[in-house]
């Protein structure tokens, strides 16, 4: 089969990642996979993996913008050459050219759903939802059913997934070592971290571990704290951490493309978000790695994590119950390594990269079958 994906972009995120990853499984299973997007960090890991590219001028967020007709027209002349069976799209603006190029080229194409959406007038007038919505999640599946009114016969939920047996290994130790040196953490203390876009406005909620940790410090004198990723919102991170007087014991590490070494550091991996979650692609990516996790009862999260089983849930802007949590992870060595295991499990059995690149393999089948004219 030929695949074509549109998306925005491939900067560093959970949406490029599952493109790349889904990709990755479609070709290892004999299909052609090509991506069609305005580049990004990961165009490497693409090549790498041996994607055919097509860099259209798509890099926008206008959804009805001189980029996007630009990009449709391109893509046009490239499927008069280069035709394809399906057509996946995963931003807004990818879905507002899919949805013209299946127009007028009669292929059919699906999207994905990577997040909770507002109900903007575009969106609602020009939909856009392909043969069928992948939701990600039943919160994405419930906020398609619900805000857009999307019949259920056209939403397919797919879980996202990783590759598990990946992160249940980790990097060789004198990789370990080497960035333990680089980012100044001393081995032995307890070190707590999270991994994440460091964007702008008060998503993400890692002054929310920060605060958490300002207070686990006064029964954990050596805690160490491990931010992985970076953005706009670092510097106001830093302001946070050095007024409640643990920015000697922070550690602000940037952006890292393995991240099993930084999860290979961490005794605890903590999740912390004040909106509703569409996933949590780093949360059951340190699940597979094994760490216990404390993650806040948002979207999701709730449905990844089973409470006490295999993670720990606190409420969003609950600071103590999030030290509570980190502290049970800590201080229970049997209770953590219990835990860990079981959210290991949880990972192969639910949220695996071959199973979910199956469920949409077999929906590209089922929907390049019927070829139902576009909505």
């Amino acid at each position: 089969m030929k695949i074509l994906h549109i998306t925005s972009h491939l900067n560093t995120g959970g949406i490029a990642r599952y493109i790349l990853s889904l990709s990755q499984q479609l070709a290892e299973k004999g299909h052609h996979v090509k991506i069609a997007s305005g580049g990004g960090q990961l165009e490497d890991r693409a090549e790498v993996i041996g994607l055919e590219q097509w860099r259209i001028p798509l890099k926008t967020s206008q959804e009805f913008g001189h980029k996007t007709f630009r990009s449709i027209r391109q893509i046009l002349n490239r499927l008069e050459r280069e035709p394809v069976d399906i057509i996946h799209a995963h931003t807004r603006v990818a879905q507002v050219v899919a949805d013209q190029v299946s127009r007028r080229s009669k292929i059919p194409y699906v999207t994905t759903w990577h997040g909770i959406y507002k109900r903007r007038l575009g969106r609602r007038l020009y939909p856009c939802m392909g043969q069928t919505c992948i939701a990600i999640s039943e919160i994405v599946q419930q906020h398609l059913l619900r805000d857009f009114q999307v019949p259920p016969e056209r939403i397919r939920l797919i879980y996202n997934g990783v590759d598990a047996d990946h992160y249940a290994t980790p990097p060789d130790p004198s990789v370990i070592r080497a960035y333990r040196e680089r980012w100044q953490i001393p081995d032995g203390p307890r070190l707590v971290g999270g991994i994440g876009r460091l964007a702008s406005g008060k998503v993400k909620g890692f002054d929310l571990l920060l605060a958490a940790a300002s207070l686990l410090k006064e029964t954990l004198s050596d805690l160490q704290v491990l931010i992985v990723g970076d953005g706009p919102r670092r510097p106001f991170l830093e302001d946070v951490a050095d007024r409640l007087g643990i920015l000697n014991c922070v550690h602000f590490v940037g952006g890292v493309e393995d991240i099993r070494i930084p999860l290979s550091l961490m005794d605890v991996f903590v999740f912390t978000s004040r909106w509703p979650e569409a996933f949590g692609l780093t949360l059951i990516e340190a699940m597979a790695a094994g760490k216990p996790v404390v993650g806040t009862r948002m979207g999701a999260v709730s449905e990844i994590i089973r409470e006490e089983v295999d993670g720990f849930l606190v409420d969003p802007e609950d600071i103590q119950g999030l030290a509570r949590g980190i502290t049970r992870a800590l201080s229970d060595r049997e209770l953590a390594e219990r835990i860990g295991r079981q959210a290991q499990l949880r990972v192969r059995e639910r949220f695996g990269l071959e199973r979910m690149a199956a469920e949409v393999e077999d929906l590209y089948r089922e929907v390049v079958g019927h070829r139902i004219s576009p909505r």
